[in-house]
């Protein structure tokens, strides 16, 4: 623990370092829709909100916003780019502390202290979170922690965790097959165990339950007015279908091969293309989504094979074959499905860092996508 203070004391001098940075280099057109939709869910309510400002995020987001702006008319001397920065700012901050504890189960205390400050000094974090004032950290801190405990068997907080990263960013979604698959691996570890069958039943019902109750409480108060709460059916069903109309929207709002994403299809035909122009009678968007579903599912099968050729069950190696595996799922759906922009790289350098420790390629390969 004496040791920890080290890393807390630059973690906070590298917070406050970034806050001092805040007023610079912001993306004016984003930071505008960012106060705009805290003043507008401030003044309209939550179950008002779509009906009265067009966005395509779905509500985790929202409710940040709300807050931020709550803490502005309070507070309105901070200033408001310091402000709508600090979300992303503070879960750079976590994913640092994440990264060290997780890695400290894995590997040795220099190596986990090392890549903690490694992801928080970053380039890329600080480019996108403290001056550009983006917030796609923002949803990676609750899936770290979702992949982390998930290693640990905390299955239905996996799920939990996973469900509100999607409900702040949607591209969170290719998380869940990998937490499928660490479910799946662990019932079939278990299967000579008594009573394994009820504890199995058990265990997917704590799952449903858990992700409809998670569902069900970010979405009721954007939907309050809008549905028969006497109905226990549309109690539950409704927050479910108005999570998939948001996601349905948010991924419709950019019909484009690459939003600025250097890519597979940036190279191809460039930025800013319609992804519905064919190829064989295919469009752009389906070969991308072709393409990543077939990285995946190797990505998948190697994991499946590895279980079946292991001789022993070692929980660190396995934990750096996973996280290898979700970095490389965050990589290929930059790298090839549409509609991907510049920032959505983001994610895979945060799960990267979890591996740069394993070899010196590694933190070669680390710092050359960092980089870019």
């Amino acid at each position: 623990m004496k040791r920890d203070k080290y890393l807390y004391l630059i973690l906070l001098i590298g917070l406050v370092l970034k806050i001092y940075l805040t007023p610079y280099g912001t993306f004016g057109w984003d930071m505008k829709a960012w106060k705009e939709w805290g003043q507008g869910v401030y003044e309209v309510g939550f179950s008002r909100f779509y009906h009265v400002y067009g966005t395509d995020y779905l509500p985790g987001y929202i409710y940040v916003l709300w807050l931020l702006q709550k803490v502005h008319v309070s507070f309105p001397g901070i200033p408001v780019k310091t402000l709508f920065k600090l979300p992303a700012n503070l879960t750079d901050l976590g994913i640092a502390l994440a990264i060290f504890y997780t890695l400290l189960r894995i590997t040795d205390y220099r190596k986990a202290f090392i890549s903690s400050l490694a992801y928080f000094f970053n380039p890329a974090p600080i480019s996108n979170s403290t001056l550009w004032g983006q917030v796609d950290s923002v949803n990676v801190l609750p899936l770290l922690i979702s992949v982390s405990i998930a290693l640990r068997g905390y299955f239905a907080g996996a799920v939990v965790l996973a469900i509100i990263g999607f409900m702040l960013k949607p591209l969170s979604i290719v998380i869940f097959p990998i937490l499928g698959f660490l479910i799946c691996r662990d019932i079939y570890i278990r299967r000579k165990e008594s009573n394994i069958e009820l504890r199995t039943l058990i265990l997917g019902v704590k799952i449903i339950a858990a992700s409809i109750i998670t569902i069900d409480i970010i979405n009721l108060p954007f939907i309050w007015d809008n549905f028969n709460k006497f109905l226990p059916f549309d109690i539950l069903m409704q927050p479910i279908y108005f999570t998939y109309l948001r996601f349905v929207d948010s991924y419709n709002t950019y019909l484009f091969t690459s939003a600025n994403a250097f890519n597979f299809w940036s190279f191809i035909h460039g930025l800013w293309v319609s992804d519905q122009l064919t190829f064989l009678n295919v469009t752009f968007q389906r070969w991308g989504t072709i393409i990543f579903a077939s990285i995946y599912a190797l990505i998948l099968y190697s994991l499946v094979k590895y279980e079946s050729l292991k001789k022993q069950n070692d929980i660190k190696e396995f934990s750096y074959f996973i996280f290898q595996a979700v970095t490389l799922v965050f990589l290929a759906l930059f790298l090839f499905v549409t509609r991907a922009h510049e920032r959505h790289l983001l994610p895979a350098i945060i799960f990267f860092t979890m591996l740069a420790f394993h070899s010196r390629l590694n933190w070669f390969l680390y710092a050359t996508v960092s980089l870019c």
